[in-house]
């Protein structure tokens, strides 16, 4: 899916998506831009006449061919079957109105010609507003950022068809390279790395996508109304390598959008030590891996001990952190070390505990939170398969003398907070990731200046029980932006976080309530100036993975909970079903968020 390259000065090739496309480079006029609304001007309401005349090859192609000027280039459209690249019409369908989708390439860098691929959806209504979806994992395709897809909710919340719905021009970009191997696609044949695919995946794909998928928007409802046309608002939504997009669009070109959701972001540095580390110290030594019947034990012990902290025993833990749950400590031990029944061998607690516990360097400082006490699946999520790669490919260029393993210690005590059993890196290896992948990264607390001086409002929420990316990542950043700009109250003009608790990774599934309306929560804070103090967070079905077991949740659907803005925590009333939103409520002085027991010391968040 990676249209044209330069590759390392050989001729440029083209993707599948454009075998079959017309030649010819379509330039697009950078004065079509569009430009953002004043705040709480209404953006324009487009009818598309004709919408099956506009959804053709031939059309679009027009389009952009009769733009002319610099900045901005689609390179094609492309033809043939939809789902291989082309134009595909979608009839109207119960709520959702009729939609156009198209894919095509368009150059990200000038200089050498690289390409990457969009997906675009036009509805027939449109609100003239603009929204750009995030990806997953490392890319290379568009599963969760196709609004005609039930998929979309992971990235997005909500429901199938929601955002199509509303009206919004959609565009979403491949990041310039085919497939979702997590790395190799940036190697090229004589083993080197090609700078290109990297720098289109960390950021310049979505960064230079955001001019063109709105050039294409407003030339698109200009054409289909034969009126002038203009982005009224501009959004952007992600969760997962999503969120990741989503906050890099936050620290470095936070301009480009009036609203940005970054929903449980991937910290591409931080996650691939941690992943790295996990794979590595359950196979260092024999009898260290944590069977099902373990991790349900664990779980077990977890509950009893954490569950009531929040007032009532629900089966959720609203503040992890707040636990004091050690695994040296509190799980039952083999006697003899010999693995079997309801305990656990001396390996397996040192697995538990790393994963539980921080990664540190070797001075002791913090590089990436542990994992929350109500997830151990960290263990078959397949961290490792994006983790050694970034290390290996990104950071050390593919060089055949590095290997990951070596790149780890483990070990107790030490200098820092953190004195569980847990992985340790060289603090040069972590300068060489900050180095390779920093503008991939959008959690530096470093990098929020541009963000807080902006108009943009950014809506983050993390999942506590993420078993892919620790919520203490999202959880340290807030706290790290609340110290650095005034506290709280000074950044949530600006930047709000939410707190799913008992939901696993992108809110699939879970034992707690996990779908919630993002995207109008949103539009109500950058629209109408309601800053959502709380959201309504309730039961959905979201399978996506075939043969993947019903969310335990599904028991009860009709469950509701308040998700309150960080730092407060929900409280049960002490009266009526504790299932029912109605009983729970938010209140700003309540920020029992920040509490951190000796869990979420030894994890590595901050006070």
């Amino acid at each position: 899916m990676t249209g044209v390259s330069t590759n390392g000065g050989k001729a440029p090739r083209k993707s599948f998506w454009a075998a079959t496309a017309t030649a010819g480079l379509l330039a697009l006029n950078a004065s079509t831009l569009g430009v953002a609304a004043a705040p709480g001007e209404a953006g324009p309401t487009v009818k598309v006449p004709d919408l099956s005349a506009m959804c053709s090859v031939e059309s679009l192609q027009a389009i952009a061919t009769s733009l002319t000027g610099a900045g901005v280039t689609v390179q094609q459209i492309t033809n043939g079957t939809f789902r291989n690249g082309g134009v595909q019409l979608v009839p109207a369908k119960g709520t959702v109105p009729a939609f156009c989708q198209a894919t095509g390439s368009f150059v990200t860098n000038p200089a050498t010609g690289k390409t990457a691929n969009f997906l675009a959806t036009f509805p027939e209504n449109w609100n003239g507003k603009y929204l750009q979806l995030g990806c997953s994992g490392h890319c290379g395709q568009f599963y969760v950022s196709d609004p005609a897809l039930p998929s979309v909710t992971v990235t997005a919340q909500g429901y199938p068809g929601q955002l199509i719905e509303k009206g919004y021009a959609i565009f979403a970009t491949d990041e310039g390279h085919s497939g979702m191997g997590s790395a190799d696609w940036a190697v090229k044949k004589d083993g080197s790395v090609d700078a290109d695919y990297v720098d289109d995946f960390l950021y310049r794909a979505d960064k230079v996508l955001a001019k063109t998928g709105k050039a294409f928007a407003t030339a698109f409802y200009a054409k289909a109304s034969g009126k002038p046309s203009k982005i009224a608002k501009s959004y952007f939504n992600g969760c997962s390598g999503g969120g990741r997009d989503a906050m890099v669009a936050a620290s470095y070109f936070p301009e480009e959008f009036d609203g940005i959701i970054g929903g449980s972001p991937y910290d591409i540095m931080g996650v691939s030590f941690q992943g790295a580390a996990i794979s590595k110290v359950a196979k260092r030594a024999p009898g260290g891996t944590l069977n099902a019947s373990l991790l349900a034990l664990f779980d077990k012990v977890v509950k009893n001990q954490c569950d009531g902290l929040d007032g009532v025993k629900d089966g959720i833990i609203q503040n992890p952190a707040a636990c004091n749950f050690r695994p040296e400590r509190d799980l039952p031990v083999c006697t003899g070390d010999t693995p079997g029944g309801e305990c656990f061998t001396k390996a397996q607690i040192e697995t538990v505990s790393t994963i539980l516990s921080a990664v540190t360097d070797d001075q002791g400082r913090v590089v990436q939170p542990g994992y929350s006490v109500s997830e151990l699946q960290v263990l078959g999520s397949g961290l490792s398969d994006l983790s050694d790669p970034v290390h290996k490919i990104f950071v050390h260029k593919n060089d055949p003398n590095f290997t990951v393993a070596a790149n780890f210690a483990f070990k107790s005590g030490g200098a820092g907070p953190i004195t569980n059993f847990h992985a340790v890196v060289p603090a040069t290896e972590v300068a060489a990731s900050k180095a390779a992948l920093g503008l991939g990264v959008g959690t530096f607390a470093e990098n929020t200046d541009r963000l807080l001086k902006s108009r943009t409002k950014l809506l983050m929420w993390h999942n506590f029980s993420d078993e892919r990316l620790t919520p203490y990542m999202s959880v340290n950043w807030y706290k790290a932006l609340a110290r650095k700009h005034g506290g709280y109250a000074a950044v949530q003009k600006r930047v709000r976080l939410f707190m799913l608790p008992g939901t696993q990774h992108c809110s699939i599934t879970g034992i707690g309530p996990n779908s919630f309306d993002s995207i109008s929560a949103l539009e109500n804070w950058v629209e109408k100036g309601q800053a959502p103090d709380a959201l309504k967070v309730s039961v959905a079905a979201r399978q996506f993975m075939p043969g993947a077991p019903p969310a335990p949740a599904l028991k009860f659907p009709n469950w509701t909970m308040p998700l309150c803005k960080f730092p407060e925590m929900a409280s049960y009333s002490g009266k009526g079903d504790v299932k029912d939103g109605a009983n729970w409520r938010c209140s700003a002085k309540d920020s029992r968020l920040l509490q951190v027991g000796e869990s979420g010391r030894q994890a590595g968040v901050v006070n």
